[in-house]
């Protein structure tokens, strides 16, 4: 099951990046106009943050807090930089692991929901704006 997740979370990354890679600085902070609508750069700020933080926990084998290095008024090339960090940090931690306990698995499992969440959220993002989804994303 691990690799499985592992192997979903890569899949997530791409979409991530790909996301960022077509969206133009005029939409990246845009927002819709429906209740509690966050932009682009607000979920992506997030996914920094909790790959951040979730590889702080997964190498602590316990949560240890979220912190997101990124300072939300940011431009699209500041969040490209943060996220493939973050995606390198994570990674780095994945590699650099003696053992998985069942609390490290956990911890991992809640940041595949976490991307898959923010995925979603994103798609109605996109699609609201009137862009286009890359085809990396499976759920679009």
């Amino acid at each position: 099951m691990l690799n499985i997740i592992l192997t979903n979370l890569e899949n997530r990354f791409d979409v991530f990046n790909d996301i960022l890679a077509t969206v133009d600085d005029n939409d990246f902070h845009k927002k819709l106009d429906v209740p509690k609508n966050k932009s682009i750069a607000e979920h992506l700020w997030c996914v920094i943050g909790a790959r951040q933080s979730f590889a702080r926990a997964i190498q602590a084998g316990e949560w240890q807090g979220f912190e997101c290095s990124l300072d939300t008024e940011a431009g699209p090339a500041a969040y490209k930089a943060a996220l493939d960090k973050a995606t390198a940090i994570f990674h780095r931690t994945v590699r650099d692991l003696d053992t998985w306990s069942d609390d490290r698995e956990a911890l991992l499992a809640q940041l595949y929901e976490h991307e898959v969440m923010h995925e979603g959220q994103l798609i109605r993002q996109v699609y609201g704006l009137g862009l286009s989804m890359p085809a990396t994303s499976t759920w679009a």
